[in-house]
């Protein structure tokens, strides 16, 4: 008879606890990071952040660097998942134009969640470096490919608007984060970017503006 070894009770919430303090140094990093840049972010910032101390940082991750590389990794799950999520369970590809308004939806869904995202990738895209190398190849350089492959197909169809694809992609992810990214600007003049009825509204916008009026693309 085969014996299942299991991890006592104390193991486990050790490890619950260890899983949980990784997690929220992840969060804190993306928030510093995404203000600050990676030269200057504070480590000791992150960790009052996440309620912990500094040495769990130096615990949990080797360096800076790859504190960096971890917090990238989480803010792109964080993302996929959040797509995901607003996709349902029939999850429709980028390859009709349907799929395609049906992913733009979502992500614009996403972005409202996740201002971190086009704020790191400000900080980072802007001067040529290691880290900018390591982004473009493990995460944007995949979805760049998707995308503007799709769009060409879709554009040689004539089923989308006459719009180059890699000037298709930048103004897509332009305009889908900068609301959510100058959220308390918006808030400063009078108006909150963050409800659902503005990101439906905003949703609808890109929708028309890309594939044509939302009559014409099944919602």
């Amino acid at each position: 008879m085969t014996t299942i070894e299991t991890s006592p009770p104390a193991t486990r919430r050790r490890q619950a606890r260890a899983a949980a303090t990784r997690t929220a140094l992840l969060d804190a990093a993306l928030q510093e990071f995404a203000a600050h840049g990676f030269e200057g972010a504070s480590t000791r910032a992150i960790a009052t952040a996440a309620g912990t101390h500094q040495p769990q940082i130096n615990y949990h991750f080797d360096s800076k660097d790859e504190l960096w590389k971890a917090a990238v990794d989480h803010l792109f799950d964080r993302l996929d998942q959040a797509v995901s999520e607003q996709l349902g369970e029939t999850v429709p590809g980028w390859d009709t134009r349907d799929g395609f308004a049906a992913n733009v939806r979502a992500f614009v869904r996403a972005a409202a969640g996740l201002p971190e995202l086009n704020r790191i990738m400000v900080q980072e895209a802007t001067i040529d470096s290691d880290r900018l190398h390591w982004i473009v190849e493990r995460h944007t350089r995949p979805r760049f490919e998707l995308v503007t492959e799709q769009w060409r197909r879709l554009r040689e169809a004539g089923l989308v608007a006459d719009i180059d694809e890699v000037v298709l992609y930048y103004s897509l992810v332009g305009a889908a984060s900068l609301a959510y990214v100058n959220a308390p600007e918006a808030r400063l003049l009078g108006h909150d970017t963050l409800t659902d009825t503005f990101i439906e509204a905003h949703a609808d916008a890109l929708v028309t503006m890309f594939l044509g009026p939302t009559d014409e693309v099944e919602r």
